[in-house]
């Protein structure tokens, strides 16, 4: 028996919906209510703007990065740089099926840039996390930020890297974050 979704999360999924089919800048709130088939006034119950919505599906998107994150860790030996490790693989494992999701929330940044709030203020917060003591946080942060950057290639389908190259990539990522440790 699976189990019965949220309104929350069933207008967080339309919302999804709505944008991959229109665009950030193009979704509406009427079209989001029909999609999740609720009333305007219950989704506005919800998320009173489209901002408000915005946010929450950022919000979303950044809740499940951590748990990925966290699963990842929990399957790596515990070491200094175990955290570090799980955020590479953890940045690098989504399929193709999440980028168009990526790059629909990247555009509705670039299109209302106060949405980088709660993403600005979670990755300071993950930093914070990723890099004990232990490490050199200049060349832990060399790490993250490859990742990231790798990430960002593949969000926009501008990587030049194939298969082989990537996996290497990786590998070396790996590589240096042992060589953070002090």
């Amino acid at each position: 028996m699976c189990p019965q979704l949220s309104s929350y999360d069933v207008i967080l999924d339309a919302a999804q919906a709505v944008v991959l089919e229109v665009g950030a800048a193009h979704m509406t709130l009427d079209a989001v209510a029909t999609k999740a088939s609720i009333s305007k006034g219950g989704l506005l119950y919800h998320f009173p703007t489209k901002q408000a919505l915005l946010k929450a599906l950022l919000k979303r998107r950044i809740q499940h990065l951590e748990e990925a994150r966290k699963r990842r860790c929990s399957e790596l030996k515990v070491e200094p740089t175990r955290e570090i490790k799980a955020y590479v693989l953890s940045s690098l494992a989504r399929g193709r099926k999440d980028r168009p999701v990526g790059a629909a929330l990247l555009a509705a940044i670039a299109h209302d840039p106060k949405l980088l709030g709660p993403v600005r203020d979670e990755y300071q917060k993950r930093l914070a996390e990723l890099i004990p003591a232990e490490l050199r946080f200049e060349r832990a942060l060399i790490v993250a930020l490859a990742a990231d950057g790798l990430r960002l290639l593949e969000l926009l389908s501008v990587s030049p890297l194939s298969v082989k190259q990537r996996s290497r990539l990786v590998e070396e990522l790996f590589r240096l974050a042992d060589e953070a440790i002090r």
